[in-house]
C-alpha cells in the first residue's frame, strides 16, 4: 500500500499499536494445517438479529466479520492490510482516500464486490433512514465516487487521523452486503437471517441462524484468498449459562468460547489443565452508566412512577457515580483483584488513556453532602432503579456490590436483571433505566468511542446533549501530532470525570478460551473473532 502523505502515513502508523496477549499454555510449534472439519463455538448471549450495521451487541459483529469482507482489515500489531482493496492512496491533504479493488472478489450470491457495491455499503451506513450505529463515524464522508469499475475514492470534509482504524476495526469495520440481496430482499427477511437476504463476500456464509440456539457458517469455496479458510463449517451455539459453558467445554463438545466470565476463569484452568486461556490489556470498560435525560414522550419507569431523570442533576451523579462508589472494592470482590479501578473514559489499556481515577476519591461523608444539597435524606431517601444483564455474573455482583455501597449513603438501588437481548434493546432504543452495569465496547482508539458517547450517536445511551463532548472528539480525530493528541485526550479525560457523563468503574479483562486441537487462531480481544486462518488437529 503506498501513501501520498508522508506525514499523514507516519501519524497513522503512531496511532496503531501493539496489545500484550497472555496465552495459556504456550502455543505448539508450528505445523502444517488441515483442512476441513466443524468448529464448535460457543456464545453467552443471542444474537439480536442479522442487520450487521444495526444489531447491538458483539455477537452480531463476531459473525459480521466472518461472513463479510472489507476493504482493508488490521493486524494485532496495528499493521493494515488488503482485503477487497489491494491497495491504497491518501492525498497530501488527507481529505481523498482512493482504494483500488480485487478483481476476482465475490458475493456469496455470485455477483461481484466493485466500486459500486463499495459506495452502495457506505452510502446506506450514511443514510439516516438505515439508523446505523457506524453513521457517527462517517460524519466527516463528503462523497463517495466511483472512479472506474475498480476503483473508489472516499472524499472527506476535513482530515480524519482515524479513517483507516475506522475501515478496518470500528465494531466490525465497513463489512459490504451484496446491492443485489440487499434490494430484493426485505429488511425484515435480512434481520431475520434469511441466508439468501445476509449475504457478503467473507471466507463463510451464512447457512442457517435459529435466533437463540445456533447458528452455521459454511466455507465460501470462491473466496478471493485461494486456500481459506481450512474449515468446512462453524457452529456457534447459544450456552448462556458460564458453568454450562464450563462443562461443555470439558466434556469435549466445544472447541471455542468467545467472551469468557473472567470470575471463572481459575476454575476452568483448574479443570482444563491444557485449555488455551486468552487475554490482554484492559481495553474494554467496565461502566456503571447514568441516564442524563429522558425523552419527552418516554413511558412510565413503573406502574408508580413516571420517568424521570435523577441523575440529570449533577450533584446526584457525583454523590453516586463518582463519590459513592468504592472501585477498589468492586474490582476486589467482582474480579478477585484482577482488573484496575478507573474513571476515565479511556479504559487503562488504551492509547492516550490518562489515570484521572483520584478525581472520584471513595467519599461516603461528601456523597451524603451532595444528596442533601440536591434535596436528598432521611426524610426524602433516593431509590433508582439499577438494571444489568445475564451476560456475565460478573454484572450482577458488581450491582450488588454497588446497591451495598450506596446503601451506606441512605441510597436504595433496586435491581432488575434482564437478559442481554432486552438491555440492548432498552439501553440502546432508550427504554426506561436509570443506571446500567455492562462493559461496554473495547476501544482501538478514544475517537473510536463516539459511537456511544457523542451527542448524536444513536447509542448514546445516557442521552447526555452536551456539544462539548462532541468538540473534544472533534479536536482529538483532527489532530495529527501524537503528543497534541494526548494532550487533548487527558483534558477530555478530566472533563468527563467531572461531568460523569460516562462513568467507568474499572477495566474489564477480555478472555477467550480455546481446545488444545484449535489452531491458529489469533487473540485479538473483542475488536476481532475471525476464523479465516483457524484449523482442528484432531
Amino acid at each position: 500500500m503506498r501513501s501520498r502523505h508522508p506525514l499523514l502515513g507516519l501519524l497513522l502508523g503512531l496511532a496503531s499499536f501493539a496489545w500484550t496477549i497472555t496465552v495459556l499454555p504456550p502455543p505448539a510449534d508450528a505445523q502444517s494445517p488441515k483442512r476441513g472439519g466443524t468448529l464448535r463455538v460457543s456464545y453467552g448471549n443471542e444474537i439480536a438479529h442479522l442487520d450487521f450495521y444495526t444489531a447491538p451487541g458483539y455477537e452480531l459483529n463476531w459473525v459480521a466479520m466472518n461472513i463479510g469482507c472489507g476493504l482493508l482489515g488490521i493486524t494485532p500489531d496495528g499493521k493494515f492490510v488488503p482485503d477487497a482493496a489491494e491497495s491504497w492512496q491518501i492525498s497530501p491533504d488527507a481529505l481523498l482516500y482512493t482504494f483500488k479493488l480485487r478483481k476476482d472478489v465475490l458475493f456469496h450470491d455470485g455477483t461481484k464486490v466493485d466500486a459500486a457495491a463499495v459506495k452502495f455499503s457506505i452510502d446506506r451506513i450514511m443514510d439516516p433512514a438505515t439508523r446505523s450505529s457506524m453513521r457517527t463515524y462517517y460524519e466527516r464522508v463528503h462523497s463517495v465516487e466511483v472512479l472506474d469499475p475498480y476503483t473508489v475514492q472516499i472524499r472527506l470534509k476535513e482530515p480524519y487521523g482515524f479513517m483507516l482504524h475506522m475501515l478496518a476495526a470500528y465494531r466490525m469495520g465497513l463489512v459490504f452486503y451484496s446491492p443485489t440481496a440487499t434490494q430484493k430482499y426485505a429488511l425484515e427477511e435480512r434481520r431475520s437471517g434469511k441466508p439468501e437476504a445476509v449475504v457478503g463476500c467473507g471466507p463463510f456464509r451464512l447457512v442457517e441462524w435459529v435466533k437463540g440456539s445456533h447458528l452455521v457458517m459454511d466455507r465460501f469455496d470462491k473466496y478471493w484468498d485461494q486456500g481459506f479458510p481450512y474449515l468446512d463449517r462453524v457452529v456457534i451455539r447459544v450456552i448462556k449459562d458460564p458453568v454450562t459453558q464450563m462443562a461443555a467445554f470439558k466434556a469435549g463438545e466445544i472447541d471455542f468460547i468467545t467472551d469468557f466470565s473472567p470470575e471463572h476463569v481459575e476454575t476452568l484452568r483448574a479443570q482444563n489443565p491444557r485449555a488455551q486461556i486468552m487475554t490482554g490489556k484492559e481495553t474494554t470498560p467496565m461502566v456503571a452508566m447514568m441516564k442524563i435525560t429522558v425523552p419527552k414522550d418516554a413511558k412510565p419507569m413503573s406502574r408508580d412512577r413516571a420517568p424521570h431523570p435523577i441523575f440529570s442533576d449533577i450533584r446526584v451523579r457525583k454523590a453516586i457515580g463518582c463519590y459513592g462508589i468504592d472501585r477498589k472494592e468492586i474490582v476486589k470482590i467482582a474480579f478477585k483483584g484482577q482488573a484496575t479501578p478507573w474513571v476515565g473514559i479511556i479504559p487503562p489499556g488504551t492509547p492516550d488513556t490518562a489515570d484521572v481515577t483520584h478525581l472520584c476519591p471513595y467519599d461516603p461523608a461528601r456523597a451524603k453532602t451532595l444528596l442533601a444539597e440536591a434535596g436528598y435524606g432521611p426524610q426524602k431517601p433516593l431509590t433508582f432503579e439499577l438494571m444489568t444483564n445475564t451476560e456475565k455474573s460478573v454484572f450482577s455482583v458488581i450491582a450488588t456490590v454497588i446497591k451495598e455501597q450506596v446503601a451506606r449513603i441512605g441510597v436504595t438501588a433496586n435491581i432488575r436483571l434482564v437478559d442481554k437481548v432486552s438491555w440492548m434493546n432498552v439501553a440502546t432504543q432508550d427504554g426506561p433505566f436509570d443506571m446500567y452495569v455492562e462493559d461496554l465496547a473495547s476501544l482501538f482508539t478514544l475517537d473510536q468511542n463516539t459511537l456511544l458517547s457523542h451527542s448524536t450517536a444513536a447509542w448514546n445511551t445516557t442521552r447526555h446533549t452536551d456539544t462539548k463532548m462532541d468538540d473534544y472528539y472533534a479536536r482529538y480525530a483532527r489532530e495529527m501530532d501524537p503528543a497534541k493528541r494526548k494532550a487533548i485526550a487527558k483534558e477530555f479525560q478530566e472533563f468527563t470525570a467531572d461531568k460523569l457523563y460516562w462513568n467507568t468503574i474499572s477495566g474489564s479483562p477480555f478472555y477467550e478460551v480455546a481446545q488444545p486441537w484449535m489452531k491458529d487462531y489469533v487473540y485479538n480481544a473483542e475488536w476481532k473473532v475471525l476464523y479465516k486462518k483457524v484449523w482442528l488437529d484432531k
